[in-house]
Formats: structure tokens, C-alpha cells, sequence
């Protein structure tokens, strides 16, 4: 490596990089082309904390709220107020009996949910990783598949900041996140429908569920990024990134749609 070079690198310190990559990405990213090859772990590892940070924020809201409960009921198990569904000819009275206790963490997203958050999140730096490369080849252009990975690692730092926004709602308010996105439109899951929510509508929650303004923030880093790896033309670079956008929101539907059904079929 050069001295021009040396210099060059040392000329931009880890926040720098990260703030530029926020709001100064044409600039930093084509710094990052050529320079600082190795410093996405940094931002890959402030995301997967920031990932998980909303979801133990959760647990502990949830927790803090169950145990608030049985100590304002002398304490006495957490009841669901649901009545007990009778049939056939069992005694009438027992239909005010309460449902079993709820334990406090179930209230939660679960230990799994927080655990799956980290791999789930490095599995999609992954597959838009893999698009990306597709898609820089399919329009001509040379790249890698370890440059357009760094800059999926680059481009998810919006949803980093979400993570910190999240955590610090969650925990001042002491109110868990149940709709995120725009799914509260579809579903209201404060107030559930005794009505069973069809596979359309599940589907359209599903998808809406991660369209914020965090997501346009993601996807203009990458037509961004795209352009600066790349040198692919605006519009190209753009439309790249919708197209793998949508693909990856259908088929992420998917498995929305076909549990909707299936629970239907068996009467869920």
C-alpha cells in the first residue's frame, strides 16, 4: 500500500465513518469502496446489539408489569379475565371460572425470538449480499460478493437507529411495540377480532409490518451504495434495489399466508 493511501486511511475516524454513512453516504461509501475494508464488523456488531436491545427491553416491561399486577392482587397468580368456554352438560356456574395463571414470561417475546434476531439479521446482510452481487453482474458491472456484503452491513445502520429509538420508547414509556410499522392499520392486535384474520390480511400485515421510515432510510443507502461500488447509473441502481426489495417482501409473505391458511383448515 502507498504512503497516499496510508494517509488516506487514517484520515477518517470510526465515528466519522459511521455519522457519513447515515447522512453523508455518497461520500463515505465511496470511501469505504477503497478504504477501511475492514471496519464494517463495528457497525455489524453496534446493529446486532441494537437488534436485540428492543426485544429485552420488552421482556423486561412485560416482566416488570406481571409482577405490578400480583402485587397489586395481594399476590395472587396473573388470571387471564377470558371465561371459560363450557359445552355439553357440564354445570353453567363453572363458566366464570378464571383461565389458568399467565406466567410473567410469556407476556415477553421470548428468549428465542431475542436469540433468532441476531442470526436472522446476519442471514439478511447475507441474502442482500448475494442479490446485490446478482444483480451488479446482471447489469454489467464488476464487484464482488464481499463488497456488496460490507455494504449490506453499511446500509442497515438506519435500522440501528431504530433499535436505540425502540429501546428507549419501550423503556420510558413501559409500553410494548405491538404494531410495528404500518401493520396497526390491518390488524390491531390490542384489541383482537374474534373473527379468524384471513391469509390476505395476514399477508399485508406481514408486509406493511416493516414499511417505516427506517426502511426507506435502508433501501436509499443502498441504491447509494450501489452506485458507489459499482458506478452503476442512478436509475439502474435504484431499480435494483426495489426489485430485490419486493422479491424479498414476497417471499417473505409467504409463510404468513400458508399459516394463516393452515390454521384456518384446522380450525384455529
Amino acid at each position: 500500500m502507498s504512503s497516499d493511501q496510508l494517509q488516506e486511511e487514517g484520515k477518517r475516524s470510526l465515528f466519522k465513518l459511521l455519522w457519513g454513512g447515515l447522512f453523508k453516504p455518497r461520500e463515505t461509501f465511496a470511501y469505504l469502496k477503497d478504504y477501511r475494508k475492514r471496519a464494517w464488523w463495528i457497525p455489524a456488531i453496534l446493529i446486532l446489539i441494537l437488534a436485540v436491545a428492543p426485544l429485552i427491553a420488552g421482556s423486561v416491561v412485560a416482566s416488570r408489569q406481571a409482577v405490578g399486577s400480583m402485587m397489586m392482587g395481594n399476590e395472587t397468580p396473573i388470571y387471564a379475565e377470558q371465561p371459560i368456554i363450557v359445552e355439553g352438560d357440564l354445570d353453567s356456574d363453572m363458566k366464570g371460572l378464571p383461565q389458568p395463571p399467565v406466567s410473567p414470561s410469556a407476556m415477553g417475546p421470548g428468549i428465542f425470538r431475542i436469540v433468532g434476531a441476531i442470526p436472522g439479521t446476519i442471514i439478511a446482510w447475507l441474502i442482500w449480499g448475494v442479490a446485490l452481487y446478482s444483480a451488479s453482474v446482471f447489469l454489467g458491472r464488476s464487484s464482488s460478493f464481499w463488497q456488496m456484503f460490507r455494504l449490506a452491513v453499511w446500509a442497515w445502520m438506519p435500522y440501528a437507529v431504530r433499535g436505540l429509538v425502540q429501546t428507549v420508547y419501550i423503556l420510558t414509556t413501559g409500553e410494548q411495540i405491538v404494531n410495528p410499522g404500518l401493520a396497526g392499520f390491518v390488524v390491531d392486535k390490542r384489541s383482537p377480532s374474534l373473527m379468524p384474520v384471513g391469509p390476505g390480511q395476514l399477508a399485508l400485515a406481514s408486509a406493511l409490518g416493516h414499511v417505516d421510515i427506517y426502511l426507506f432510510w435502508n433501501l436509499a443507502l443502498f441504491a447509494v451504495g450501489l452506485m458507489a461500488f459499482t458506478n452503476l447509473p442512478r436509475k439502474k441502481a435504484l431499480l435494483a434495489v426495489l426489485v430485490i426489495w419486493s422479491v424479498l417482501t414476497l417471499l417473505g409473505v409467504i409463510p404468513a399466508v400458508l399459516g394463516g391458511v393452515f390454521g384456518q383448515l384446522g380450525g384455529i
